[in-house]
């Protein structure tokens, strides 16, 4: 398969990053992809694994001359990324990332990048609870959606376009605005009640030692993402509030409402709001398998 890129440049080497890296390299997309990380540990675990052909220390070595960059940091770190490799980046470098809000990282890219590169953003929506680049997988783009979105000043491109499916992956266009207020309905807002469970739960001292041992898969399917990088959904919170905050206040009447279904023992109450809920989750449609047989969700 010909390269579509000769070098990338990926700027965090985590799981993603990681599983990116490899993924391109693995079937020949790219012909170099040097890495950086702010963990230095991580770089040689990054070249024994596969995901980079090298590193550096030096974030201007890493991006000059590469005509792919990504950015495959949290939203917040890739904040403040976007000002310091503009200097550095070639003419007709495309630079994208992988942040799972979109508003403020493009309207911070149209800021601070030259009109001589292009931004395209990106936000694959496959993941693990896992971080770090041991927990990388090379299909995990495989049948996954990946979410673009660009500036007003640049078009979608379609060598990236390419890229993606090469992947396994299916590129979907959104515009920043839509792609921040719907992930906050199917990934944000979930991600806070599974930690906000998990919380409750844990606050149960009486009982801790029997609730370890009695969770079942309700439980864990439930709180599953809360066991994810605390940094990056900070991060998310923080650059995605707006929206966060309705739904957090739609969700407190709803949790109020069952409350009193609950206490005033409405049977044909609660018997309707458990059927409402039914008849939307089943709308919502199976995950499609890698080729390894997991979910592109896992």
């Amino acid at each position: 398969m010909a390269a579509l890129f000769r070098r990338a440049a990926l700027v965090g080497v985590g799981m993603l990053g990681g599983s990116l890296g490899r993924a391109m390299l693995k079937r020949g997309l790219v012909k170099e992809v040097v890495g950086i990380d702010q963990c230095q540990g991580v770089l040689a675990k990054a070249v024994s694994l596969g995901a980079v052909s090298r590193t550096t220390a030096s974030l201007p070595e890493c991006v000059g001359g590469a005509d792919l960059v990504i950015l495959a940091a949290p939203v917040v770190a890739v904040l403040e990324l976007l000002p310091k490799i503009a200097a550095h980046l070639a003419p007709g470098a495309l630079v994208s990332d992988v942040c799972s809000t979109k508003g403020a990282v493009l309207k911070q890219a149209l800021a601070c990048l030259p009109e001589s590169v292009t931004f395209l953003g990106g936000h694959p929506m496959a993941g693990s609870e896992k971080d770090g680049v041991e927990a990388l997988d090379e299909q995990l783009f495989e049948n996954a959606v990946y979410v673009l979105t660009y500036t007003v000043r640049n078009a979608l491109s379609q060598q990236f376009v390419r890229l993606l499916e090469q992947l396994g992956a299916i590129p979907v266009e959104m515009g920043a605005e839509q792609h921040d207020r719907v992930v906050a309905n199917v990934s944000h807002l979930p991600h806070l009640a599974a930690s906000v469970l998990a919380e409750v739960v844990a606050a149960n001292s009486k009982d801790r030692k029997e609730i370890i041992r009695l969770a079942a898969g309700g439980f864990r399917d439930t709180t599953r993402v809360a066991l994810g990088n605390p940094q990056l959904w900070r991060d998310i919170c923080l650059t995605n509030r707006g929206e966060l905050v309705l739904l957090l206040d739609a969700y407190l009447r709803e949790l109020g409402a069952v409350r009193d279904l609950v206490a005033a023992g409405d049977e044909n109450g609660l018997l309707a709001h458990f059927q409402r809920a039914r008849d939307f989750r089943s709308q919502v449609p199976l995950p499609k398998l890698r080729k390894n047989g997991q979910p592109t969700w896992a």
